[in-house]
């Protein structure tokens, strides 16, 4: 299956509107693989989905498999530290990560797209996206759950403070 998405870094200037218009869930991600394709086991709602993707960019190839919660539970174990957890919130055809964890100050939002050229739907009012980061690789969710604690901490202030127009010393916000 082709899988068309944009990504964007973003802030969200009003939780309550997001926890009151979003469905949420609970995401667990683990990377099986380092480089391409990428092999992701996803438990969400209790139900896991082994995931391979290839390509990079706005356009992918995406093969989903459900697997058993023993299975899911094995191949969880075999990612080892190189996980991250969300919680995603899902508001028309917009899906904002609000990353916790080590990763915990991330926010991140993405739209698939029916096809490549096809115009942004327009996001939520309380949702401000502050830079595309669809085609940068060191915001991909592999890479993401590969960092150490020290260097997702670094990677989160880095990123909010480029998305805030400021210097990185400063503190992170969501």
């Amino acid at each position: 299956m082709i899988e068309i998405e944009r990504r964007f870094l973003c802030r969200v200037a009003d939780t309550a509107a997001l926890e009151r218009e979003g469905r949420r869930m609970a995401i667990q991600q683990g990377y099986l693989t380092l480089g391409a394709p990428t092999v992701r086991i996803r438990q969400k709602d209790g139900a896991y989905l082994l995931t391979i993707k290839s390509g990079s960019g706005r356009v992918r190839q995406e093969v989903e498999v459900p697997v058993g919660s023993a299975e899911g539970e094995t191949l969880m174990a075999m990612a080892g530290e190189h996980r991250l957890e969300k919680v995603r919130y899902a508001v028309g055809r917009w899906e904002i990560d609000i990353y916790g964890d080590k990763l915990a100050g991330l926010v991140l939002a993405e739209v698939e797209l029916e096809h490549e050229d096809e115009p942004l739907p327009p996001p939520p009012a309380w949702l401000e996206l502050a830079r595309e980061v669809t085609d940068d690789p060191a915001f991909t969710n592999q890479r993401l759950a590969r960092l150490g604690p020290d260097e997702a901490a670094r990677f989160v202030r880095e990123a909010n403070a480029s998305r805030d127009g400021r210097r990185a010393s400063g503190r992170a916000g969501v």
